[in-house]
């Protein structure tokens, strides 16, 4: 019985809330109607004028000068279509090097800290190591090896020589005492003695073989038979002397020169081996070579610069301890640098861009500013790392603004250049994410003109719905008209 009374009790309540709330409800419904009918609609065309009001600014003379507010017709201009992408200042790989020790080595000295620019061959430290000493010294005994040689060869050929003319001068049979006199002076080694004993028994022979007829009846058979068989012993050992002596004397300059080509190429492959452990090329004087002194310091290494450059980077101090292949510098010539890229997917089109085309180059550390670059190469390989094609330009950096790693935007003509009507940049302002320029309608007086945007290619954009060519727009100052425009709206 409770139970129905309480269930009966809480239906009235609910339906008492109801009509309270139903009542309060027509109530202000009421009002509303009332208000509304009151209240008179505004007509569309004022709600235009308003509008059209709103987008118009004036300028005073003193403003306009004072803002440096520029006006300019729209105009047809031959626009080409262009990529932006990132990309990073790189150094030139063929005028960037890591300066390295080819041996153990200690550092004595340095002469040169980051940020030096260095010109060709200039010293950036010494080094001291024992392995260029031992080197050195073979270099220098290699010298004096291939000088012993070359005199052995020069004195070799000068006794070949002479010894050839003795021969023909005993072939034509000069008087001996001639003979002796020409050859006195002359260099004939060992031969000298062997050819002329054998032509002066020759001549003796001869001698007594023209006094037999004389002597004919005096003698007997038998004695000028012998000395007929002598002159003829003779002259054959004279003829068997001169073969012998022209053929070794022809080889022993012929060997002596052998040995000359093989003592220089010895003492070229000591230089190479020197080169390739100082980097440059090091010979002695002629003043060590002729009286065999080694320079101050056989171990000392000179390490020098391989072109005109900047110290990008020194990795050791004095007294340091270097193995080899230690980084002791590193070297670049930053007069011209290397602009990389990276080409994607959407970018496709712009893999057969000309060698030596022009690039347009910006970067946020230089507002304002536009540089141009030359494409170098495109890549043929993706990376499987960025799914992209490298694109390598070069870029003039003799002000030196530019630096190794810093970010700059790329842009990268496409296609041919057409004709489109187009603004210079500085003419389009933003607001609430319209874009819009202001047109002049009188000489203090500036509208804004919402327009469509397109092609963007260098200072230029392209103007597709809102202006027609002819119209004289801001081009610069738009932004003091736009706070204008702003204020009086406030």
């Amino acid at each position: 019985m409770n139970r129905r009374v309480i269930v009966t009790s809480s239906v009235l309540m609910i339906a008492i809330a109801g009509g309270s709330v139903l009542a309060w409800k027509l109530t202000h419904a009421d009002s509303h109607a009332a208000e509304s009918t009151v209240k008179p609609k505004r007509s569309s065309q004022s709600s235009i004028a308003e509008k059209e009001e709103k987008s118009v600014v004036a300028l005073s003379e003193a403003k306009r000068v004072s803002a440096g507010v520029v006006v300019e017709s729209v105009q047809t201009r031959a626009m080409q279509s262009s990529v932006v992408v990132s990309g990073r200042v790189q150094y030139d790989d063929t005028r960037h090097v890591e300066i390295r020790t080819a041996t153990d080595c200690i550092v004595s000295k340095l002469f040169v800290k980051p940020g030096d620019r260095v010109l060709a061959g200039q010293v950036l430290a010494v080094l001291s190591s024992p392995e260029v000493g031992t080197a050195r010294a073979n270099v220098l005994q290699r010298q004096a090896d291939l000088q012993l040689a070359e005199r052995t060869a020069e004195w070799e050929r000068e006794t070949c020589d002479n010894v050839l003319r003795l021969i023909k001068a005993i072939e034509a049979h000069k008087p001996l005492k001639e003979v002796r006199s020409e050859f006195e002076n002359r260099k004939l080694g060992d031969n000298r003695t062997s050819l002329q004993t054998a032509y002066a028994r020759s001549e003796l022979a001869q001698t007594l073989v023209a006094n037999l007829d004389r002597l004919t009846s005096v003698l007997p058979e038998r004695t000028i038979q012998e000395r007929l068989n002598e002159a003829e012993a003779a002259q054959a050992a004279v003829k068997a002397v001169c073969e012998q002596s022209a053929f070794d004397s022809r080889k022993r300059c012929d060997t002596a020169q052998a040995a000359v080509n093989d003592a220089r190429r010895r003492s070229e492959i000591a230089q190479q081996q020197l080169t390739t452990l100082l980097g440059y090329r090091d010979e002695p004087s002629d003043d060590q070579l002729e009286h065999r002194e080694p320079p101050p310091s056989l171990s000392l290494v000179e390490s020098r610069a391989p072109f005109a450059g900047t110290i990008e980077r020194k990795t050791f101090s004095v007294s340091e301890r270097a193995k080899p292949g230690d980084t002791l510098f590193v070297l670049a010539d930053t007069s011209r640098l290397w602009i990389a890229a990276d080409l994607r997917e959407r970018e496709w089109s712009m893999l057969n861009i000309a060698s030596d085309a022009e690039l347009t180059v910006e970067s946020p550390a230089l507002p304002n500013r536009k540089m141009t670059a030359r494409v170098h190469f495109v890549g043929r390989e993706v990376s499987a790392d960025s799914h992209a094609i490298p694109l390598v330009a070069t870029i003039d950096n003799a002000d030196g603004l530019l630096r190794p790693g810093l970010f700059v935007r790329v842009t990268i003509p496409g296609g041919e250049a057409a004709p489109r009507l187009a603004v210079p940049s500085s003419a389009i302002v933003e607001h609430d994410r319209h874009k819009f320029v202001f047109v002049r309608d009188a000489e203090d007086q500036f509208r804004r003109v919402d327009v469509t945007t397109g092609l963007e290619s260098g200072s230029l954009i392209e103007i597709t719905h809102g202006l027609a060519e002819g119209i004289s727009v801001v081009t610069r100052g738009a932004f003091v008209l736009k706070s204008e425009l702003l204020l009086e709206a406030e």
